[in-house]
């Protein structure tokens, strides 16, 4: 028999098939960089979901392999050698094993970028990149699958086609997310992964893997009764798959119940996830250049602030707001603003009717803050220019009186000025 690239093409073909995938799990992953570089738990999942491009660019090599081994008479010789399912199947396993490589590669890469800016590295999580390189035996099959069936080089864009339109069907349609394997738009700071929500996509794909082998080569992989049990049991696999793997990519992720955090600065401190802590420096430095008007006038703020998704663990903490910008080094002078203006955690905030009173409260205590700091010019056609340019022990008493009723929670207390 021929070497172990046999029907893929020699070691130099292979190589650069190997640079091809590599090539499009870096198209996949590099538009979005602004975005994972802040975090590694978002770049190592973002390599994972490389098989995006990766897959599809799998298949259609696969379906090139198979479609010149169908051709040949090599395919009716491997079916009389001693091992003629493994013979048979070497070409995918090649292309496999050369996609998945693809993966981890790319995974190293975007972690490690990730990790030269400067945030905390979790190594213990790339046991994720595991179920991505099933997916990949799954999609890498369905192209063997079509080239076996079509003996016909061309048949091999059209896989590359419908193996991405798998992916999106997958995505928007009503089957379940299997080809999904990652790219998140979150930061997942404060995150880990869930073990059977990220396992099943990898089962899925191997089910399918072995699902569509059996379907396009009966005459192998049926040919006596233990293969036929084997057969039986894959595809049983298969449909327990369909129906057990979760609908949503989103499933995959939980909260930790105790993130670590990383903290900078005094009176107040500000906290962030310690998975991105590239902007706290930043945000630490604005806060209390913006909270020196609130010290000036006497108003009591709290000890620190704390970023988190739900309410912080001791109520006395304020609440840091980043929303998009986590990933990056500055944060807009309107994130220290946001954040100053939340001193508490209270369960207004999270219930099913919004605060509307607390939220306008907020908004005119961030203009002031914003006017005190020199980052707002009242404009005269404002409806709140009169008071922001007005008698400023005024001011003063309504922001005392007000930050005292946010921090205390007593919203219904709460009197807008004017």
């Amino acid at each position: 028999m021929r070497t172990p690239f046999a029907w893929v093409g020699d070691r130099s073909r292979a190589a650069l098939l190997l640079v091809l995938l590599v090539l499009a799990g870096a198209a996949a992953s590099a538009p979005r960089i602004g975005d994972w570089s802040g975090s590694w738990k978002q770049a190592l999942d973002t390599g994972a979901g490389a098989t995006v491009f990766i897959g599809p660019v799998a298949s259609g090599a696969a379906c090139l392999a198979y479609a010149r081994l169908r051709s040949s008479a090599m395919d009716d010789i491997v079916l009389q050698s001693r091992r003629d399912w493994w013979r048979w199947l070497q070409p995918l396993v090649t292309v496999w094993a050369l996609a998945s490589l693809a993966l981890v590669l790319v995974a190293l890469g975007t972690t490690s970028i990730a990790a030269a800016r400067g945030v905390p590295a979790s190594p213990t999580l790339f046991w994720v990149l595991l179920p991505p390189c099933g997916l990949l035996a799954g999609q890498a099959a369905i192209g063997a699958a079509i080239g076996h069936a079509s003996a016909r080089l061309w048949a091999a864009p059209a896989a590359v086609v419908l193996v991405f339109l798998l992916f999106l069907w997958t995505t928007v349609g009503p089957i379940p997310d299997f080809f999904d394997t990652g790219g998140a738009t979150g930061s997942l700071a404060g995150q880990t992964y869930r073990v059977w929500p990220t396992v099943a996509v990898g089962v899925a794909g191997l089910a399918l893997a072995g699902s569509v082998l059996v379907l396009a080569h009966p005459r192998l992989f049926l040919a006596n009764a233990l293969r036929s049990v084997v057969a039986l049991g894959v595809l049983a696999t298969w449909v327990a798959g369909w129906w057990f793997t979760p609908a949503d990519g989103g499933e995959r992720y939980v909260l930790l119940d105790d993130p670590p955090l990383a903290c900078a600065g005094a009176e107040p401190q500000v906290c962030v996830l310690a998975d991105t802590p590239r902007p706290l420096k930043d945000l630490a430095t604005k806060v209390d250049r913006q909270a020196a008007a609130l010290r000036a006038i006497g108003v009591a703020l709290p000890a620190r602030f704390v970023e988190s998704y739900g309410p912080p663990e001791d109520s006395g903490d304020g609440i840091v707001v980043l929303l998009d910008e986590s990933p990056r080094r500055t944060v807009d002078p309107e994130r220290a603003t946001d954040t100053l203006v939340r001193p508490a955690a209270c369960p207004a905030d999270y219930a099913d009717e919004p605060p509307f009173l607390a939220f306008d409260a907020r908004r005119q205590l961030g203009r002031w803050l914003q006017l005190r700091a020199g980052l707002l010019e009242p404009d005269p056609e404002s409806g709140d220019f009169a008071w922001l340019t007005g008698d400023p022990a005024t001011q003063a008493a309504w922001v005392r009186t007000t930050y005292r009723q946010l921090s205390e929670c007593r919203y219904d207390q709460i009197r807008l000025p004017g």
